[in-house]
This record gives structure tokens, sequence and C-alpha cells, in this order.
């Protein structure tokens, strides 16, 4: 995209930023959720953080392998309630940055809240100031931008020797990898030495190419567009384009071929209202319209065509790849509909389990030349299932071995979190799991490679869990093919978090 196209895009997205919505009188829902705790203990994983600042060294039991060396990072929403005012929805939490560091000496744990804007200005003021996903705070102020919201509590890119916050629709914050002190709002180099992308959204999961290079997408749903980013392997921002979309959605994550770029655009339309208590409500599942599945050229942004599946909602794919036929095959956990998003994580803020039609594991099929679309079930519609992720090593190229949290059988306690860490052989349909104590509650767990080993092989996978029971964080690690051994080592801390979402491991 030349610079006049830039500037075009950036008046666009400058059109009034659809967050300055009706607030709510009062606040009871702190409340609420301190006497469902007493009732319900497995909500502590909602709770609050009670400081700025955690750091300790972790206890750790059984063999942790030599060659496993490096640094866990993750992020999430952790502050929820702030100046009075509890937040209406899981994901509008103030976001911590965690680095789990793992070497000879044993693991070391560290947080530390980002430093946002928002965060800042708000302990000006001395009250919660910014509307959310799900409601707003009395008298709240107005706005210029994404970035007056920009929460950085989403996922992490660790790039060309830079660590960045993520969230939904606003600018990365930098973070001190060493420290995880907050820098600032990050802008991308541009070859010729220009910011025309400063402030475009920039979306919580990039994919990384097989050159190094970083692939994302933003949305600006007043502007009616998709922007694209091309980041080279040196960090400097290649080539930027954008798409005209009508009507707007909420995509969340996409995936990254040989030849192209893939999002699915479920019907859940931007409508924006005068009476709407939070941007959530600003938008309509209709269930009669389609999916829409956007094809984008990898080599030319500006081409691109639609195709179309049955109404659906989908946070995260796994991976895709892209054969000499121009067949394209990627999978995804696959809802019905945004209830786990619009009714879900916002009930549990008030302290009600989580309630939805959950989502559970497809497989889909485009082919390229005649542009059509298929997709299937790869588990069984009693397995659900989130967080899929498989070896880096295989990022945008074919692949056999998904890691993802899941749950099967019976409910555990009532929470209706998912409670397994999951294997699933995308060829075979074979699923190894571990179920964890009803004590426990998962969060994302990763796949890590044994450095040297082919992809796919003698790896490992880590991931963190809450255990409300104790008061206690763990990190765990599993031999990548004996998953339902369980963990072969543990590091637990002397206090537990609130859950969080996404991670990157960074190999020493």
């Amino acid at each position: 995209m030349h610079r006049r196209e830039f500037t075009k895009m950036m008046g666009l997205l400058a059109l009034p930023w659809p967050g300055a919505a009706l607030a709510e009188a009062g606040d009871d829902w702190s409340a609420q959720f301190a006497r469902n705790l007493e009732e319900h203990p497995w909500l502590a994983a909602w709770g609050n953080i009670e400081r700025d600042h955690y750091q300790s060294e972790a206890e750790v039991s059984g063999n942790w392998p030599e060659a496993l060396r490096g640094v866990l990072y993750r992020t999430g929403p952790a502050q929820h309630e702030a100046h009075g005012w509890r937040n209406r929805h899981w994901f509008d939490g103030d976001g911590m940055m965690h680095a789990w560091r793992i070497g000879a000496d044993g693991v070391r744990h560290e947080a530390r809240l980002v430093e946002t804007a928002k965060l800042r200005a708000e302990r000006e003021a001395g009250r919660a100031l910014y509307p959310g996903l799900a409601g707003s705070p009395p008298d709240p102020a107005g706005l210029s931008g994404p970035d007056d919201l920009n929460l950085a509590n989403t996922s992490v890119l660790h790039h060309h020797g830079r660590l960045l916050a993520l969230w939904e629709a606003g600018s990365p914050y930098e973070i001190d990898p060493e420290t995880l002190a907050t820098k600032g709002p990050y802008r991308f180099p541009e070859a010729d030495g220009g910011s025309s992308m400063r402030g475009v959204p920039f979306s919580a999961h990039p994919r990384m190419d097989v050159d190094g290079s970083v692939w994302n997408f933003g949305y600006a749903s007043s502007a009616g567009l998709l922007v694209f980013w091309h980041i080279g392997a040196d960090g400097v921002l290649l080539r930027a384009g954008r798409i005209a979309v009508e009507p707007m959605t909420m995509p969340h994550d996409f995936v990254v071929t040989e030849r192209h770029l893939l999002l699915l655009l479920p019907p859940f339309h931007y409508r924006p209202r005068a009476n709407a208590t939070g941007f959530l409500n600003m938008h309509e599942w209709r269930p009669e319209d389609p999916c829409r599945v956007l094809v984008v050229d990898k080599n030319d942004l500006a081409s691109h065509y639609f195709l179309e599946l049955p109404a659906q909602w989908v946070f995260h794919f796994g991976n895709a790849w892209e054969d000499s036929a121009g067949i394209i095959r990627f999978d995804a956990a696959r809802a019905p509909d945004p209830g786990i998003m619009t009714d879900a994580f916002s009930a549990i803020m008030r302290g009600e389990a989580i309630a939805s039609r959950p989502a559970s594991h497809y497989a889909y099929r485009i082919d390229t030349r005649a542009r059509t679309v298929s997709e299937e079930p790869l588990v069984g519609s009693d397995v659900q299932t989130e967080f899929p992720c498989v070896d880096p090593g295989v990022g945008c190229r074919r692949y056999r071995k998904l890691v993802m949290l899941s749950r099967s059988g019976e409910q555990p306690l009532g929470h209706g979190a998912l409670n397994e860490v999951s294997m699933l052989d995308v060829e075979s349909g074979r699923r190894d799991f571990f179920r964890y104590p009803d004590s426990q509650i998962p969060e994302e767990h990763l796949y890590v490679p044994r450095p040297g080993s082919e992809p796919e092989s003698r790896g490992w996978i880590l991931g963190t869990a809450h255990d409300w029971r104790r008061g206690r964080q763990m990190l765990n690690l599993f031999h990548a093919d004996s998953v339902a051994e369980g963990p072969i080592a543990a590091a637990e801390l002397p206090y537990a978090m609130p859950l969080g979402l996404h991670g990157k491991f960074v190999a020493a």
C-alpha cells in the first residue's frame, strides 16, 4: 500500500470510536461476586490481583529436562476490579504480563501489570473512566480512538528481539523482556522511515510465516475495514492492505498458508445503537445468515473472495496448510453461536457459572480453484475444545499433532471450565488426554519442541493451571507423546493468579 492510501486509511480509522456507550448506574457486581465466591470457591480463578508486581522462586518437582531452557511469557486480564468498579466482562481486565523462567537453577516467576494509557488515566482520575465490552462505568470519558481502551491483555508476540503485549483492536505495547516494565505503545518501523500505520489496529493473534516474517490483521468497526500487516523477519513493515467488509463483525483469529490468508467472519454483525451499554451490544447475532470465509492472496492483498459456511462462532484456529493442487486444510474450535463471548464471560464476573453452547473441534477444506468450502467434526460432539496450537516448526505447513484444552465426561464441580489437556492426531482422529483434578483449572498449553529434533517429534507440552483450593499457580510439563501419563515435572508458586489467555515460549 502506498503512502497516499495509508493516509486515506488513517482518515477512515479516525471515525468516532464505537465505545462511548450508555453508562450503568451503581455497581453491585463486586458484592454479588463476593457473595457467590463464598459458596463457590472456584470463582477465585476470576478474582482480582492484590498488587501490581509479583515475583517468586517456584517449588519444583519431577524431572525438568536439561534441554528445556527458556521463558514462557503469558498475558491475560488480571485487574478485574479497581476504583470501586468491577468489569462486566472477563476480557475487560487490565493486562498483566507473566514470565516463567526455566533454567538450570530452577523455575522463577514474575508478573507485572502493563502500564497502558488507560491504566494511567484511570489512576490519575481515581475512578473507572472507559467503557468495555459489556458495560460502561458512570460518566464515561470521551474516546479519541481504540488505544484509549487498549488493555494489552490478550496475547504475546516475541519477534526480532522484542516482546509485545497484544490486544484485540489497538497498538502493541512493548515490554522489557527482562524486567517486564512497560516501554509504551510500539510502532513497527517502515522501510521509508514513515509512521503511516500509527494507531492502526493490530490484533492479538499474529501468525509466523516459514520465512520468519509475521502476518496479522486488525479491524475497525466504524470504518468497515479489515487491515492486513506483513512484517519482515527484521521487524520492519513490508506491506499493508485493507479490505472493506459489510457488515463488519468481530474476527478474533486467522490462519496463514503458503499462498493465502484466511478469516472466518461470523454473522455477528456490527449494528451500533445509541442505547448500547458496551461494544458487544453493538452487535447482532443473525443465525440465518452465513459465516463468510474470506480468502486473501498473500501476494496481492487486494485480491480476495468470499465463501460461505453455516452460521458459527470461532475464537481460535490451530493451523493451516495448502497443497500443490490448491487445497487448503485448517482446523478450529467451532461453536454454534457467540454465547460464550456475549453471555458466559459476562455472567462469570457476577459469580455465575459459565453456561453456553460449547465449541467442538472441526476440520475445514477449501478448494481454491473450484472456490468451495466444507467442514466436518474432528472429535465427537461430546468433547469440548479450545486453545488449539501446534509445534511452531509446522506453522503454515502440513501438520498432524494438535494440542488443545478440552472437556469430556462429567462436568467438574459446576464451574464449566475446560479441565483436560489433549493431544489430537488430526489424521487418525486419536485423542490422548490428561484430566486435571477438580481443584485445578488449566490455562492454555503450548507445544514446545525439543532443541535439534524434527518437527512434531520428542517435544513437550507446557502449561499453567490455577489451583483454587490451595491458592496456588502451577506450571506443568508433559511429554507430548504420552500426555495421558500426566505431568513429568511441575513448578508451584506460593500464590495464585486470575486466569489468563495466551502466551509464547521463547527458548534460551
